[in-house]
C-alpha cells in the first residue's frame, strides 16, 4: 500500500497555528522585563533624591544646635558691711548750708557734725537759694561720693546729688524735714550691719550704703545747740 502524498502537510498546518501564541508569550515576557526594569530604576532615582535631602538638612540641623548659647550665668546674692571703702569722718570735708527759715540751723548742725570728727568749712545760708522739703541734699562731685556716702549715715533721708565738682569737699544742705544730727551709736550699728547684695554676671550690684542710709533713725534725745 503507497502512502499518500500529502500525508506530512497536516504537521506543517499545527505548527503553524502554534506560532501566534509563542509570540504572544513573547510579548507578555518583554513588557514584564521591561516592567521591572522601569520599577527598579524609579526606585533607584528615589533613593538618590533621599540621600541628597537628608545631606542637605545636616547642615541646617549643625546650625540650628550651634546658635545655641551657653546657659546665662546665675545672679547670687553676697553680704556685704555697708560702711566698708568708706572714708572716716575725719578725711570728710563738708560746708554746712541752711535752707530753711529756722536761725541758726547750720551752725547746730556744724557743730553735731564737728563733734563726730568732720571737718568744717563753710557754715551759711544755702547759696543756691534752693527750697529742699526733704531731710537734706549733700551735693558732691566724683571725687567726693564716697564722702556724702559716709555723711548721708548721719543724716538719714539725705539725697546725694552729684554737681559735678572737681574737689571731694561735701555741701550739706539742711531742708525742711531735717531734724538732728543721728547718734554715734546708731551709725555705727548701721555701717557695721550686713546687708544682702545681689552680685554675679546675671545681675547688676545694688549701692547698698546709700540706701542703708535713707533708713529712719531716731532722733537724738537731746535737741540740738543752739546758735
Amino acid at each position: 500500500m503507497s502512502v499518500p502524498s500529502n500525508g506530512p502537510r497536516p504537521s506543517h498546518r499545527h505548527r503553524r497555528r502554534q506560532s501566534p501564541v509563542v509570540a504572544v508569550i513573547l510579548v507578555v515576557v518583554g513588557m514584564v522585563i521591561l516592567f521591572g526594569a522601569g520599577y527598579g530604576l524609579s526606585r533607584i532615582i528615589q533613593g538618590a533624591s533621599s540621600d541628597a535631602g537628608g545631606s542637605e538638612a545636616s547642615p541646617t540641623a549643625t546650625a540650628s544646635s550651634s546658635t545655641t548659647g551657653p546657659e546665662p550665668e546665675p545672679c547670687v546674692t553676697v553680704t556685704v558691711t555697708p560702711g566698708a571703702g568708706l572714708p572716716s569722718p575725719a578725711q570728710v570735708t563738708t560746708n554746712v548750708y541752711n535752707a530753711t527759715d529756722r536761725a541758726g540751723l547750720a551752725a547746730s548742725t556744724a557743730e553735731g557734725l564737728q563733734l563726730r570728727g568732720f571737718v568744717i568749712g563753710a557754715i551759711d545760708n544755702d547759696p543756691l537759694s534752693k527750697t529742699i522739703t526733704g531731710v537734706a541734699e549733700l551735693r558732691h562731685g566724683p571725687s567726693g561720693e564716697s564722702a556724702a556716702k559716709l555723711l548721708a549715715f548721719y543724716l538719714p533721708g539725705a539725697e546725694l546729688v552729684d554737681d559735678g565738682r572737681q574737689d571731694a569737699t561735701v555741701d550739706t544742705v539742711l531742708g525742711a524735714a531735717y531734724t538732728s544730727v543721728a547718734p554715734q551709736s546708731e551709725v555705727d550699728a548701721a555701717l557695721a550691719a550686713p546687708s544682702p547684695s545681689p552680685s554675679g554676671p546675671g545681675c547688676s550690684p545694688s549701692a547698698t550704703p546709700s540706701t542703708a542710709a535713707t533708713e529712719p533713725s531716731t532722733p537724738e534725745a537731746t535737741p540740738a545747740a543752739s546758735e
